[in-house]
């Protein structure tokens, strides 16, 4: 339980990939949609929300699926810089919304919350992060 919050099992995880990860990462979710929340209620955020790890590096962005309890769910996406449109990080007040076009599908969009209780990690990074523009061209 909670494994992927862990710095060294997120470096664990990501060498067999071949990505290099230090202040590069962050945790990040997804909301569920308006017909989830219609269908589902109260429940829809557990039972439509995603989590990942998203992981920023100047070659790409690398998405890794996490369970609902904070483990790896053994699910990866790459997406090669060269791909993505738009990227961008708006600063909310306890929260980032991040959002990514990438060439021929729809918008992703994310939300960070700056601070996490289980990812100390969480704050250190977002800054080190907005300091490199999120690696941004």
């Amino acid at each position: 339980m909670n494994e992927a919050m862990k710095v060294e099992n997120i470096k664990e995880y990501m060498k067999p990939l071949d990505v290099e990860v230090s202040q590069n990462f962050v945790y990040g979710y997804t909301e569920p949609g308006l017909l989830s929340s219609f269908t589902y209620g109260a429940l829809a955020s557990f039972v439509d929300m995603s989590h990942f790890l998203l992981v920023f590096s100047p070659e790409e962005i690398v998405l890794v699926g996490l369970t609902l309890m904070g483990d790896f769910a053994d699910t990866y996406v790459r997406i090669p810089r060269k791909d993505i449109e738009l990227s961008k990080a708006k600063k909310g007040l306890i929260q980032y919304k991040i959002e990514l076009k990438v060439k021929g599908d729809k918008k992703l969009k994310f939300k960070a919350n700056k601070m996490i209780a289980a990812a100390k990690w969480q704050k250190g990074n977002i800054a080190f992060l907005e300091s490199n523009n999120w690696y941004q061209p």
